[in-house]
């Protein structure tokens, strides 16, 4: 019975995310909206063209950090500063906007810094972030897409969310305290010393040595558990 419960509990929450309704209530997190409705007024030291975006921007000592994206290739660095750098990198640029036009949101107060990025499907986007490393806690949100998360990097209480896609983690059992996966349907794969397959309604936790939780939820894709340590980006 447990089990059960907990294998309807996954897949209810698993069509929340498909469905952007365990999202932020913005045009970031709604891939039906062309383009967001609003946007960020950038500083002039930020690179703003049509294919590329990338600005910094300081974030106070152990502030949360969220992250609201609709979609595109995601990853999720270290900083090794106190500064919050976004760089965005569109594949297939319309000559009508700038890539800053998708940035919809960019608060950054004391305790909180939070970020809407509403990316068109044809733009074909990729994004890195790279997290303050003293950040405390991390929240990603992605409709539809494909993340990489280097967990050896990243400290913290870390909050993954993926409606549709793939993520891949990199690091090992030192990169947290406890692991918790679930994915309404599809697979993980383990690919670290005596690691586990694991298909259709997945829910699987696992401890480590390191300290901070992570927390991996897909609606629809598959995760990828791996050992071998961040790659270049």
């Amino acid at each position: 019975m447990k089990t059960c419960a907990r294998s309807i509990l996954i897949v209810g929450f698993s069509l929340a995310l498909l469905s952007g309704a365990a999202f932020s209530d913005t045009d970031s997190m709604n891939c039906n909206v062309k383009s967001p409705s609003s946007h960020v007024q950038l500083a002039p030291e930020d690179t703003n063209t049509a294919s590329r975006l990338q600005l910094s921007r300081p974030v106070a000592a152990e502030a949360e950090i969220e992250l609201n994206l609709c979609g595109g290739d995601l990853s999720l660095v270290s900083s090794r500063s106190n500064t919050l750098k976004i760089t965005v990198e569109v594949g297939e640029a319309s000559g009508q906007r700038l890539a800053g036009d998708y940035l919809e949101i960019l608060q950054i107060d004391p305790h909180k810094a939070r970020v809407g990025l509403h990316l068109a499907q044809t733009s074909k986007a990729r994004v890195t972030i790279e997290i303050p490393s003293n950040s405390r806690d991390l929240d990603v949100n992605l409709a539809r897409g494909n993340l990489t998360l280097a967990a050896d990097q990243i400290g913290g209480e870390r909050t993954i969310n993926v409606g549709y896609g793939h993520v891949e983690m990199q690091g090992n059992e030192d990169s947290y305290e406890g692991l918790q996966v679930n994915i309404g349907l599809g697979s993980l794969h383990d690919h670290r010393k005596n690691g586990e397959n694991h298909h259709f309604i997945v829910a699987h936790s696992a401890s480590g040595t390191g300290r901070g939780a992570i927390e991996i939820n897909v609606g629809m894709g598959h995760v990828d558990l791996d050992a071998s340590g961040s790659k270049p980006i």
